[in-house]
């Protein structure tokens, strides 16, 4: 679009950008050459992150933070003060704010080295090609029931030719769940099940967080968690556990963009249905492979 908004980096001196990532060498290789080398692979990618509420925002300052300097945000949401118990961005000064402007604002400010497309209107058909336009890899943050939007997402990435995975990493109670999606991946209208289009009653929701969650915590009962997932289509969230999410997601992504995740002893992540999951409660961690239901 024509008119979209762009923040474009402010700074662009050489100097400044190795200054400010130079703590992140000394875990990028044996020699400067192969420090610098996967270094600018961070530099060089650019991510898509739909949605920027409680883990998104996060995570798109810490890519930034990492050495990322090209970004698209995305977020029809405007802040309310019940997001300000997790969310980046969540301050009373924004509340009413849309969050893809104010959150791409307050990244863009932390190094003013970065460039990033803001799409105030969310994942939707008119534009979702234009999201995925040039990125390299895609954080899926979109909230938890907006299914049409979430396939409008991943249809779009099975389109893409340029997008390599997409990712997923909902918390629920003291548990990050992580699914990743490639093209070889079952597809999230098979994963999830929920029609299209359809509204989101007891049922469909029940279908829903059968698929987000794949192994229910044992507390609070099962009862209490149904009238928030299904009764109210609410998602409650400790405020402890996106942070959680955040570091897992920036780091693993990380990996990714630099090829340490190809290293001798690195685990590789499941494909969807396979899911990794952690828990700090029960201190547990598990990968799944494959269909497990």
């Amino acid at each position: 679009m024509a008119d979209r908004q762009r923040l474009v980096a402010e700074r662009t001196d050489e100097n400044y950008y190795w200054e400010r990532v130079k703590r992140n060498l000394g875990w990028l290789g044996d020699t400067e050459e192969e420090q610098r080398e996967r270094q600018l692979r961070l530099r060089n990618a650019t991510i898509g992150v739909a949605g920027v509420g409680g883990i998104g925002g996060a995570t798109a300052e810490r890519l930034v933070r990492m050495g990322v300097q090209n970004l698209k945000v995305a977020d029809p949401d405007t802040f309310e003060v019940s997001n300000i118990n997790r969310q980046f961005g969540a301050t009373i000064g924004n509340v009413g704010r849309n969050k893809a402007e104010a959150v791409a604002e307050l990244v863009h400010d932390t190094t003013r080295d970065v460039n990033i497309d803001v799409f105030p209107e969310g994942i939707c058909e008119d534009t979702v090609d234009e999201f995925f336009e040039g990125c390299d890899y895609v954080l899926d943050k979109i909230e938890l029931y907006e299914i049409d939007a979430r396939y409008t997402l991943h249809q779009a990435f099975r389109r893409s030719e340029q997008c390599r995975f997409m990712m997923l990493t909902p918390v629920f109670g003291h548990r990050t769940f992580f699914f990743k999606w490639t093209r070889d991946s079952m597809t999230a209208e098979d994963y999830f099940g929920v029609p299209a289009h359809e509204p989101m009653n007891e049922k469909n929701a029940r279908q829903l967080i059968s698929r987000f969650i794949p192994e229910m915590p044992d507390y609070p009962s099962r009862e209490m968690l149904d009238e928030w997932f299904v009764h109210r289509q609410e998602c409650p969230i400790f405020a402890g556990t996106p942070p959680l999410a955040q570091g897992m997601l920036a780091s693993r992504l990380g990996q990714a963009i630099t090829g340490l995740d190809q290293l001798p002893g690195s685990v590789p992540l499941p494909v969807t249905p396979g899911y990794s999951m952690i828990d700090t409660q029960k201190w547990t961690m598990k990968t799944v492979e494959g269909q497990w239901w």
